[in-house]
């Protein structure tokens, strides 16, 4: 594993998937107050998940988390949960309450939910296909959109240009 490259343009990584750890996210990512609280919450969710038995096999971090941004709203994950681990992480909970949790990650329809409760975006996906794609949604806009989201000007400086394709980070988790 290489380290998490430099940005290209003083504001995104290269193109592509840069795997790395949580140690390195941090090192490079988390240095101011703004960025320590996303990744906090960020970090509040992943724990909350892992407790209940809903360890990823990989995550795909992205948003303006992974950029040079200086406020950043939240970060942007992709999560690859096995149907195995949900069925295993439902079969070994006995609280109801843990049980509903396991549930609400694991539907796509309680995104919204998620952001509010933690403060970040995930995606699940059952399978490494899903990953390749949100993969690709993150890094060009995917299929769907065509291309990244323009600048934000009221939180991007002038300067900034969109790539045609950005990097994005990979934590290959077991």
């Amino acid at each position: 594993m290489s380290p998490i490259p430099d940005f290209i343009d003083n504001y995104h990584l290269p193109a592509g998937e840069h795997e790395c750890t949580f140690d390195e996210i941090e090192q490079k990512f988390v240095n101011n107050s703004q960025r320590q609280k996303v990744w906090a919450d960020f970090k509040r969710l992943y724990d909350r998940f892992s407790s209940l038995g809903l360890t990823p096999k990989s995550l795909i971090v992205d948003g303006s988390f992974v950029t040079r941004r200086e406020l950043p709203g939240d970060v942007d994950f992709g999560a690859l949960i096995l149907p195995s681990v949900v069925k295993k992480a439902l079969d070994d909970m006995n609280d109801s309450h843990d049980k509903a949790a396991i549930k609400m990650f694991s539907d796509p329809s309680c995104q919204n939910l998620i952001r509010d409760l933690f403060g970040a975006h995930m995606l699940v996906v059952p399978n490494e296909f899903g990953l390749r794609q949100i993969s690709k949604l993150f890094r060009t806009g995917g299929d769907q959109f065509g291309k990244l989201r323009d600048r934000d000007p009221n939180r991007d400086p002038d300067w900034v240009t969109i790539p045609q394709e950005k990097g994005i980070l990979r934590m290959n988790l077991y």
